[in-house]
């Protein structure tokens, strides 16, 4: 009996273990699928409640760090961050000799103030060509205190004003966060779309940063978005705009009705901007605004000529031209012309269909002034044509020519110059005459050399390798040398100014020059002024290089130019920027 009792309690507490292992058990069990059911529940709701994701506009409350290229899904501790490097640049260091780090220590405000400087001259191709590679030389945004943004601020600018589309292309293609800026993104933008290449300008436009305030590149973005089928993107961001009080019914309704929105019409047509008429040609191809409209700039002509509205002006070349409206006509159609938007041979066509008495012919010169000075160029221009003396054709074609030039033409005039002068005696077509055409040609001479080599000058001979290229003496250089010598002993070659800023460094290098060009050698000193000398031992290289870049801009062969020449070359030499010393020399020389 007293056994079974033991028995008994044995089984008992078996039962009350297992019981309580099973209950455990069920208990931790059930806790853990309850947890899993709530993350996968709360995750439902937020992808259910999740917004959608809206293209920023200057609408947005946060303003996102446009210079903070960090990766949002890669946690980074402060130091990392800090001590990331943020590139930014086309050339690599090693090719140009400016450290990655090169611009750490300078003042924002420096840059600012150069700007305005370094805008001034952009016909100075050694400055130009300095420019693209000191500042696109890539560098560590990070290294500034301010991340970068008054540097890109700065370069955005220089592209703006310079104008080099294919630099801008080259430079965005690596380098998308400069479409930050308001200044440069309105270039490309109005660039492209003067040119009727939307898709292009829509590009731009579609990557168009936060930051971006102008009222007018936002509704450029949202009709992009409409002509991308992207209607949902530009309703949010239109209702944003109407929300902060946008309120340009044209354009709303104009956009409603492109997104197609049956209840809205096609409106009014709208001539004030280009988008405007941009807009209106899109929402009825039947519109077609006088060219009048497209007088205002350059960005409405080029955007006439090369959109389809230019297809539907009807030019009548059989009729007389002799009205106001007329002449204005024909002047829109020159300046067209020399903008090469307009074949130049067709504005002589017109000229014909004016009417001139015979006197008038007779005595060009005394009477095309009291004209309209489209019909006056006119007047020149038929009295060329009826002229069978040589001498007095060619009074008229530069007398015509100058009227051209007066009138911003100077593209058109030379091209007029050259084809009537065609035919013309060579003895007449003299090199001053040739000259005074190539000069006023808007600043391009049509005999400037372009960097090639030319061994009838001794500055822009092969010899300029032994200097540029490193290229070590020969006997063919030595030859030319040689050649130069006797030209000159003969009086047959006269030494330049930049004949002997080569002879200087020819002599600096050591190398064997002739008795006649060592004449040529500065003898004195050559001393860094103390501005930059300071600089220099302040180890203040980037000031240094920007005071230098001065100097190259304001480089003139009138105004002591060897002193001038030798001294950049000498800061180069001090800066150790080698590659760059021989980009100044080799362009400098080169020019014309």
């Amino acid at each position: 009996m007293k056994s079974s009792f033991k028995l008994l309690n044995r089984l008992l507490s078996l039962v009350i273990i297992f019981f309580i292992s099973t209950f455990q058990y069920t208990f931790a069990e059930t806790k853990d699928i309850w947890q899993q059911s709530k993350e996968i529940k709360t995750n439902v709701i937020q992808e259910e409640n999740k917004p959608e994701q809206l293209p920023s506009t200057i609408f947005n409350i946060e303003k996102k760090n446009t210079t903070n290229l960090s990766i949002a899904n890669i946690v980074e501790t402060n130091i990392e961050e800090k001590n990331r490097e943020i590139i930014f640049g086309i050339y690599d260091p090693e090719a140009t000799g400016i450290p990655i780090d090169f611009w750490k220590n300078i003042d924002p405000v420096i840059f600012k103030d150069f700007e305005k400087a370094m805008l001034e001259n952009q016909n100075n191709k050694a400055f130009q060509i300095l420019i693209k590679k000191i500042f696109f030389s890539k560098i560590n945004l990070n290294s500034f205190e301010d991340n970068g943004k008054a540097y890109l601020n700065f370069i955005s600018s220089l592209l703006a004003e310079n104008k080099n589309i294919e630099l801008i292309d080259e430079v965005i293609d690596q380098n998308s966060l400069l479409l930050n800026n308001q200044k440069l993104l309105r270039f490309l933008i109005d660039h492209h779309f003067s040119l009727y290449q939307i898709s292009k300008a829509c590009g731009y436009a579609e990557q168009m940063g936060p930051d971006i305030q102008d009222i007018e590149l936002q509704k450029f973005k949202i009709y992009c978005l409409v002509k991308s089928k992207q209607n949902k993107k530009a309703s949010a961001n239109l209702e944003l705009m109407k929300e902060v009080g946008f309120q340009d019914e044209f354009f709303i309704k104009k956009i409603n009705y492109l997104m197609g929105n049956f209840l809205a019409r096609s409106g009014e047509a709208n001539s004030d901007s280009l988008l405007n008429i941009h807009l209106s040609h899109e929402a009825d191809k039947e519109f077609s605004p006088s060219y009048a409209v497209f007088q205002k700039d350059i960005i409405r002509k080029k955007y006439f000529f090369k959109s389809p509205l230019f297809k539907k002006m009807n030019i009548d070349f059989n009729k007389e031209y002799q009205t106001e409206e007329d002449f204005a006509l024909i002047n829109f159609l020159e300046d067209a012309a020399n903008l090469e938007l307009y074949d130049y041979s067709l504005i002589f066509k017109l000229y014909k269909k004016i009417v001139f008495g015979i006197d008038d012919l007779l005595n060009p010169i005394e009477n095309y002034s009291k004209y309209n000075p489209t019909k006056g160029k006119a007047l020149l221009y038929q009295s060329i044509l009826l002229s069978q003396d040589d001498e007095k054709k060619l009074i008229f074609i530069r007398e015509l020519n100058r009227l051209y030039q007066t009138s911003n033409m100077a593209s058109l005039g030379s091209k007029m110059f050259f084809q009537l002068t065609g035919k013309m005696s060579k003895k007449l077509i003299t090199k001053d005459v040739l000259n005074e055409v190539e000069i006023k040609n808007a600043g391009k001479l049509s005999s400037m050399n372009t960097g090639t080599i030319n061994n009838k000058i001794l500055h822009q001979s092969d010899v300029i390798n032994l200097v540029a290229a490193s290229t070590k003496e020969n006997k063919k250089l030595l030859g030319i040398l040689n050649d130069f010598d006797k030209q000159i002993k003969k009086n047959k070659y006269i030494v330049s100014e930049k004949d002997i800023a080569l002879i200087n460094l020819l002599e600096n290098n050591k190398v064997s020059i002739p008795d006649t060009l060592k004449k040529h050698v500065i003898k004195e000193e050559i001393y860094i002024p103390n501005k930059i000398y300071n600089l220099l031992e302040k180890k203040e290289n980037a000031q240094a290089i920007l005071e230098n870049l001065s100097l190259v801009k304001n480089l003139n062969i009138n105004q002591d130019y060897n002193r001038n020449f030798h001294i950049i070359v000498k800061i180069f030499d001090r800066l150790g920027l080698e590659t760059i010393k021989k980009d100044f020399i080799k362009n400098e020389l080169l020019a014309s």
